[in-house]
């Protein structure tokens, strides 16, 4: 199994295609296999990595402080162990946090940057809405009514709307066997609410692209916008779609990703 120790715990991660290296790094409580719908147009041009975030999927989930800081070491320390000197890096919502640290403490590993779905530190909206996430988390709720909850910060109204479509949804989410255990989610928000790169984007160096969703009420619009301003010669593209556009939209935005990596575009 591909599994290897990271600073203080194992990761899980997989592998396919060749080329270049590209990361993928998913966002607060989800797991790899989330990103299924990216990683077959990706391969045919890079060797793909996706990995299991400390806490989440298959990866270690120690009930102690996690910072994104670390997390961006843990990277680190993946990349070390596959031996890969530098790779393009596509961050989405926490991920997007993390691939920001990583790029400010690694540069010279970072090739191109995508941040999706994410912000240079949570404007106060989004910072009320986690921490009510955690009270939630703390309850006694069933782990689907936890998903059910969730739902309308993460789906657009249009999948929120087809009654069929949002059912298959939450069974996908609820039948997950590596669901993400409360003290690790609670973990990972904290390490969310205590970071903030506000000061620290314009040094990113690497030529990086940021993407937002129209209909994205859990990371809304202006904080993608403030944060393709902070990062010199950022280029900003705006997509339709929730949080989670980029499942339920996978050709437009593996289209963005693509062509801001330089590589040929799906029919």
């Amino acid at each position: 199994m591909p599994y290897v120790p990271t600073r203080d715990i194992i990761t899980y991660y997989e592998e396919t295609g060749r080329g270049e290296p590209l990361v993928l790094i998913r966002g607060l409580g989800s797991d790899l296999q989330a990103w299924a719908t990216q990683v077959p147009d990706l391969a045919k041009h890079f060797r793909v990595i996706t990995y299991d975030n400390r806490g989440a999927g298959r990866t270690g989930a120690p009930d102690k402080p996690y910072s994104l800081s670390g997390m961006a070491d843990d990277l680190a320390a993946l990349l070390e162990a596959l031996k890969v000197e530098k790779a393009h890096i596509l961050g989405y919502s926490m991920g997007g946090m993390i691939a920001q640290e990583f790029a400010l403490k690694y540069a010279n590993r970072v090739d191109k940057l995508i941040l999706l779905g994410t912000s240079a530190g949570l404007d106060g909206y989004s910072r009320v809405v986690l921490q009510n996430m955690v009270n939630v988390r703390r309850s006694n709720m069933s782990r689907e009514q936890l998903v059910r909850n969730t739902a309308p910060f993460i789906y657009s109204a249009a999948l929120l709307d087809d009654g069929e479509r949002y059912e298959r949804a939450i069974q996908a989410t609820v039948d997950n066997p590596y669901t993400q255990q409360d003290h690790a989610f609670i973990r990972q928000v904290q390490a969310i609410l205590a970071w903030d790169a506000t000061s620290r984007s314009n040094g990113i160096k690497s030529s990086t692209l940021v993407v937002t969703n129209s209909e994205d009420i859990l990371v809304p619009p202006r904080n993608g916008e403030k944060l393709s301003k902070l990062i010199p010669g950022a280029k900003l593209v705006s997509l339709d779609g929730g949080h989670a556009g980029v499942t339920e939209a996978p050709h437009e935005h593996n289209t963005a990703f693509l062509e801001f990596l330089g590589a040929a575009v799906p029919a």
